[in-house]
């Protein structure tokens, strides 16, 4: 009679196995279940009608430079330690870092701007890499929203892969109103926002 003989080895590698298929189940469920209320997602209808408008256009190079201004300052005043930029080329691009399993990884969110008939902006998340892999947007939006303090005028939806940009509620702090009234990616790009003065 043969004597069985315990195979250690052939256990752990089944225990590995179940703990990849949890862990995948984990973060396809984290991703996954972050609902995003109606709220987070309303556009602003806050457009104040009877003010005086100033017309203001800028090309993809005064863009940049001008969210590179406010991202600093955002930055640099959170305590939230984020770091990312956000660049227009022939689309627009989010750079940052994520921490992962302890380490901080690079990562690139392609966006495709789209103006909205209220004059916001809706950004549409088609591609995502981190380090080498390309993944499904959602899930750093689903991380950015749930880990990071977000300017409130800026919504994730991580659900759709889109980032709604609420223009209408950038100044609602000194009493102006701000509506982007075009969105012309070709070329040195041609943006053009209107700010509203009350009356």
């Amino acid at each position: 009679m043969r004597k069985k003989r315990f195979n250690i080895f052939k256990y752990l590698f089944i225990l590995l196995i179940l703990a990849i298929i949890i862990g995948a189940g984990f973060v396809w469920f984290s991703v996954n279940s972050t609902p995003v209320s109606e709220s987070k997602t309303a556009v602003s209808q806050k457009y104040n009608h009877d003010a005086t408008p100033i017309t203001v256009g800028l090309n993809k190079k005064q863009l940049n430079a001008l969210s590179t201004y406010y991202l600093e300052k955002v930055q640099s005043s959170s305590n939230d330690k984020m770091d990312y930029k956000f660049v227009v080329t022939d689309r627009a691009y989010v750079y940052g870092n994520i921490k992962l399993l302890g380490s901080k990884i690079k990562y690139v969110l392609a966006l495709k701007p789209k103006l909205l008939s209220d004059g916001n902006i809706q950004l549409d998340a088609d591609g995502l890499e981190i380090g080498k892999l390309n993944i499904p947007p959602k899930f750093v939006l689903s991380y950015v929203s749930r880990n990071y303090k977000i300017p409130s005028w800026v919504k994730l939806d991580s659900k759709n892969s889109k980032i709604i940009l609420n223009v209408n509620d950038f100044g609602s702090k000194d009493n102006l109103s701000y509506r982007a009234t075009k969105i012309d990616m070709n070329g040195d790009g041609d943006f053009k926002f209107q700010v509203l003065i009350p009356k």
